[in-house]
């Protein structure tokens, strides 16, 4: 809670119309060599820059936006707005600049191209400016893949040298704790810190629902949007950090969502999130809240989808100039099953028991159990399967004790697809039987050859079915080749493993 306390004191921008703000806000996609060009950073500094000038009470002349400049740039920029605070200052105008940077960076500063801004310069640079206030937002970058990876370290605190007036000091917000990455990812367009930082600004944060979003509202919402959305990333969760040396009673407030375009209010759904994909390729994932929550967008065309465990829910809005729209509560609805639509089916196991004859004389049949595997290949399936076989035959004057294991591969088809599912073909393989007389054992074996049927249908989760095999037996019988023909039956069950 000492974070939130420190926030809690920053001094207070005045009303508005009665203070200047001043932002320089710098993007770079480019880093030092061998740096990996970033996706998004030039890209986030442009949406930055369009939400504070939107909603923050920043002046077009009063925002200066570098695209893939240097830090020479960077350093121009920011002495350039010392002129103009002054002259705000003696009008007695409160005063607050606000410096914002998303690109690469090392373990000594910002790399801007081949170009370097170190930490502490950067300190020395914001907390020399004349602002009554000043907010300084780093969201530093390096390289990574499909969630790039922004390799940067920080210091979680940060000594600057603060003045001795009541209402005056400096806040340093950084992406990432010392030491840990910092993250941009292509599914959300941006980086994740930005991604959020911006939400928050557009009442994502706004967590009292009092029109405004404070400095320690929008770092609340963004370090736990922003630690929960890294989680599951390559490099792990990251953590925003901050370094606060302020003095003062009130807070900095970044944001007034009367300003906004238009407004799109969220009804009270505190355990479903509201994903919206818009205009300026805005794509927004907003946790539901107890109490209504006012987003401040852009104009325009939106699809609204609620998602919450129940089911989901899916609504088309547009936004008109100065339009404040409530969202109506959406009736959620079951989610789809998603499955494969074309290509192989996936792997079926069948098992079962059933019946086999044996071409022995006085021998009837013998119970047996099933098992295999089909795998489609094309047109066709290919079955592999075994089976084993066993019964104490009486066959005057013979009493024996027969088993029997065989092991086939089938090239099956389907024959009809319908609410009964019929395929069949052809089939090879092996079997190895045995005949056990008086405590004297008699083994032999050979191939097999013939054909298989098999015929199911659904029943719940499972297949169930007949599945008929019938093949000749190829052996030795008093020392000649002889063919012998045989067959099974199975009631077998298919599931997929």
């Amino acid at each position: 809670m000492k974070l939130f306390a420190a926030i809690a004191a920053l001094v207070a921008a005045a009303p508005a119309g009665a203070a200047q703000r001043f932002a320089v806000i710098a993007g770079n996609d480019e880093g030092g060599h061998g740096r990996a060009r970033l996706w998004f950073a030039e890209r986030d500094a442009e949406r930055m820059a369009a939400a504070v000038q939107e909603l923050g009470d920043f002046t077009e002349k009063n925002v200066v936006v570098l695209r893939g400049k240097s830090a020479d740039d960077v350093r121009a920029a920011i002495a350039a707005l010392d002129g103009r605070i002054l002259q705000a200052k003696a009008a007695g105008e409160r005063t607050l600049l606000f410096f914002y940077y998303s690109g690469h960076a090392g373990a000594s500063g910002l790399e801007l191209g081949d170009s370097r801004l170190r930490y502490d310069e950067l300190r020395g640079l914001v907390n020399a400016s004349p602002a009554d206030t000043r907010v300084a937002v780093v969201d530093a970058c390096d390289a990574g893949r499909l969630t790039q990876t922004k390799g940067a370290s920080f210091a979680a605190t940060v000594d600057f040298a603060l003045p001795a007036d009541e209402v005056e000091g400096t806040a340093f917000i950084a992406s990432s704790a010392a030491g840990e990455a910092a993250q941009e990812s292509a599914a959300i367009g941006g980086s994740f810190f930005t991604h959020h930082f911006e939400l928050g600004l557009r009442g994502a944060a706004d967590t009292d629902g009092d029109g405004q979003v404070t400095l320690a509202e929008a770092f609340r919402y963004t370090a736990v949007r922003t630690t929960s959305g890294t989680a599951a990333t390559q490099a792990g969760p990251q953590h925003p950090s901050y370094d606060i040396r302020m003095s003062g009673r009130g807070d900095v407030v970044l944001a007034d969502l009367r300003r906004a375009e238009a407004t799109l209010r969220l009804p009270p759904d505190a355990h479903a999130t509201f994903i919206l994909r818009g205009p300026r390729n805005l794509l927004a994932e907003i946790p539901g809240s107890p109490e209504p929550l006012a987003l401040a967008l852009p104009v325009g065309k939106y699809t609204v989808e609620r998602r919450a465990p129940e089911g989901h829910a899916t609504a088309d809005v547009e936004l008109a100039r100065a339009e404040v729209r409530e969202l109506p509560a959406l009736t959620p609805t079951r989610y789809e099953r998603a499955r494969q639509k074309g290509g192989p089916a996936p792997l079926i196991a069948f098992a079962g028991g059933g019946i086999t004859a044996v071409p022995l004389a006085g021998f009837g049949v013998a119970p047996a159990l099933r098992a295999g595997v089909r795998k489609e290949l094309g047109d066709l399936g290919l079955r592999l399967q075994a089976e084993v076989a066993r019964k104490d035959v009486t066959d005057q004057p013979l009493r024996y004790t027969f088993w029997s294991a065989s092991g086939a591969a089938a090239l099956v088809m389907p024959l009809v697809d319908g609410p009964v599912f019929l395929e069949g073909g052809v089939l090879g393989g092996y079997t190895v039987a045995s005949q056990g007389i008086a405590g004297t054992s008699y083994t032999g074996s050979g191939p097999i050859a013939g054909g298989v049927l098999q015929g199911t249908m659904r029943f719940g989760r499972l297949r169930l079915g007949l599945d008929l095999q019938a093949e000749a037996r190829f052996f030795r019988l008093n020392d000649a080749a002889v063919v012998r023909p045989g067959a099974s039956l199975s009631l077998v069950a298919l599931f997929s493993p």
